[in-house]
């Protein structure tokens, strides 16, 4: 039996293009930075899960509309990517505890680590919904 917990932390999220228009966007602006500026600026855009260039899209529009928010479909993919964790986490339980009671029914008795285990996943996968579904709703 595996642990549930033991693969990839429970949010990690790849680089998303921004919301699709209906056709795509034509217009292109050329930035220049120095090498200092670009690094920041990657740095900051992957530790948003976001390209280079939606970051400083998102960022340039709120400058320019003198917005106090930076993104405001980051807090909803946030929150989406932690429940997708939430739903991959609970599979993984699902199976855990599939296997519990494989070995119940078969007249043994399941290890008592894999029932802590299986206890200590389900308790974790709990938190994490619990924690998503609150930003979502603080979103509204």
């Amino acid at each position: 039996m595996t642990a549930a917990a033991d693969d990839e932390p429970s949010t990690v999220r790849r680089p998303r293009r921004r919301f699709h228009e209906p056709q795509q966007r034509q217009r292109k602006l050329t930035v220049r930075l120095s090498l200092s500026e670009e690094s920041e600026i990657k740095s900051a855009a992957t530790e948003r899960a976001q390209t280079a260039a939606r970051f400083v899209a998102a960022a340039a529009l709120a400058a320019a509309r003198r917005s106090t928010s930076f993104d405001p479909d980051d807090r909803l993919d946030r929150s989406l990517d932690e429940l997708a964790a939430a739903r991959r986490q609970t599979a993984r339980v699902g199976n855990n505890l599939n296997q519990i009671a494989r070995e119940l029914n078969s007249g043994g008795l399941p290890n008592p680590a894999d029932l802590v285990a299986a206890l200590a996943a389900v308790r974790t996968t709990v938190t994490a919904i619990d924690t998503a579904s609150a930003k979502l709703l603080k979103g509204r």
